[in-house]
C-alpha cells in the first residue's frame, strides 16, 4: 500500500489518517474524533468497537440503519464504513448503498471514514472499477473537509459538509499487518 502517500496527500486537504487493527483500536480513533451526538453506521465492525467507546460517546451513540431515518443535522460526528481510499488524491470512496450513510456525508461537523486497510492504496482506475460495481449506483469521492471560498474569497471549511474528516484504515484482526 501507498501509505505514504495517501497521509502526505490526506494532510495537503486537512484531513487526518490513522490505522486501527481490531475493535479496541478503531474505538480508541474513534474516541479521538468524536463527539456527541454520535452516529455510527450499522456495520459489524463498528458494532464491535461500539463496547469498547468510553461512557461518555456511548451515551450519546446512535446506529443507523436504511430503515431508520435519522436527521442529519441531529448529529455531530458520523462514522461510516467506506469503499477504498486513493493515495493519489487523499480520497475516499462512500456508498450510497444506505441513504442515511450518505445524507450523513453531507451534514455533521465531523466525519470519519473507516476504510478496510486492504482497500487503502487504490489505483484511479481501481477506484473507477469499484465505483461502476457499487449496487446503490452512486459513490461519493471525499477528498477533504467541505470547503468554500465564494464568500469575500473567504475559505471557509464546513459549508456544505463535514467541517472535519478523518480517514481510518482498519484491519479486523490485531494480529494482521498494515503495513507502511
Amino acid at each position: 500500500m501507498q501509505w505514504n502517500l495517501l497521509v502526505q496527500r490526506s494532510q495537503e486537504v486537512n484531513t487526518a489518517v490513522h490505522r486501527a487493527a481490531g475493535p479496541a483500536a478503531l474505538a480508541h480513533s474513534i474516541a479521538q474524533q468524536a463527539d456527541c451526538p454520535l452516529a455510527l453506521a450499522d456495520h459489524p465492525w463498528l458494532r464491535a468497537a461500539a463496547g469498547y467507546l468510553p461512557p461518555e460517546l456511548t451515551a450519546c451513540l446512535h446506529f443507523f440503519r436504511q430503515e431508520e431515518p435519522l436527521h442529519p443535522t441531529e448529529v455531530h460526528t458520523a462514522v461510516l464504513v467506506g469503499l477504498g481510499a486513493v493515495p493519489e488524491t487523499g480520497s475516499v470512496l462512500v456508498s450510497a448503498l444506505l441513504p442515511a450513510a450518505w445524507r450523513l456525508t453531507l451534514c455533521p461537523r465531523s466525519l470519519l471514514v473507516v476504510i478496510p486497510a486492504a482497500q487503502a492504496g487504490l489505483t484511479l482506475e481501481q477506484a473507477l472499477a469499484v465505483t461502476a460495481q457499487d449496487p446503490s449506483g452512486l459513490v461519493s469521492w471525499l477528498t477533504g473537509p467541505s470547503r468554500t471560498a465564494d464568500i469575500e474569497k473567504v475559505l471557509v471549511l464546513g459549508a456544505h459538509g463535514a467541517a472535519a474528516l478523518t480517514i481510518i484504515l482498519y484491519t479486523e484482526a490485531v494480529s494482521d499487518s498494515l503495513s507502511a
